[in-house]
């Protein structure tokens, strides 16, 4: 039954996005044919914003029903290797865009991520309180990293209403990870209201990152960018280096027969 609910979610969401598509695609060619006004501007904008946003808010109520359906401690310690291997996954992503333009400042900042991220998680002493600092560490990573994005777009989308539609597309598949990873974690240590207030704080500062970036992201110097991407990246490593360990470990202290 689970996945019966989870196969009618995606499509739902499959239908959904479908629609923003062929929307953005009719307005953009509107735009070519007869001009636009500031009205039809936002309009497309807003549309093409909520592509993430949809594919975000679907990933993180999956990961978060998923884990409270289904809450074996067999199935909770495989959803959170996956989850761990999901978040070191993302850091790496992070450092690597964010090493493609500035070595030295993709350096520092990755290693002012992995010892703050190291000082406070090395800091907790109860297994389950150091979950829960995994799930909190990782929505302030992760929403700074989807503001950074919603940046990208609206400077995209500036320069062109096809081009950020590609983007949204694009970054749509990330975004659904990433909250994925937000609602999981949460679920893990049975928070499921925060887990839910975590995935709507992410997809807010998807939104403030994209409004910044359509009016003022050509200010914003590429070095900050690259530098704040940087920290995001050494922080979700650690964090998702540290949740894989805990899972094995907690694995393998389980008795055998």
């Amino acid at each position: 039954m689970t996945h019966e609910k989870i196969r009618r979610l995606f499509e739902r969401l499959g239908v959904g996005v479908a629609g923003l598509v062929v929307f953005s695609a009719t307005a953009s060619a509107h735009e070519f044919g007869h001009g636009t006004g500031n009205g039809d501007a936002t309009a497309r904008f807003a549309v093409v914003l909520a592509l993430p946003i949809l594919a975000g808010l679907a990933g993180g109520i999956v990961a978060v029903r998923y884990r409270c359906l289904r809450g074996s401690e067999e199935t909770e310690r495989s959803s959170s290797l996956v989850i761990g291997i999901l978040l070191v996954g993302l850091g790496v992503v992070s450092l690597l865009t964010a090493v493609t333009g500035h070595l030295w400042l993709s350096v520092t900042g990755g290693t002012i991520g992995a010892s703050v991220a190291l000082r406070i998680v090395g800091s907790e002493a109860v297994p389950e309180a150091g979950c829960g600092t995994h799930a909190e560490l990782t929505v302030g990573a992760i929403s700074t990293h989807r503001a950074l994005e919603g940046v990208v777009l609206g400077t995209l989308y500036s320069t062109g209403a096809a081009i950020g539609l590609l983007a949204a597309v694009v970054l749509a598949g990330h975004a659904a990870l990433e909250t994925a990873a937000v609602g999981g974690l949460y679920a893990t240590v049975q928070r499921r209201t925060q887990a839910v207030g975590a995935i709507l704080l992410v997809q807010v500062g998807y939104v403030a990152g994209g409004v910044a970036g359509l009016g003022i992201a050509e200010t914003v110097p590429a070095s900050v960018r690259a530098l704040v991407l940087a920290v995001v990246g050494g922080a979700l490593l650690v964090i998702g280096t540290t949740e894989t360990e805990r899972s094995i470990l907690a694995d393998e202290s389980v008795p055998i027969g």
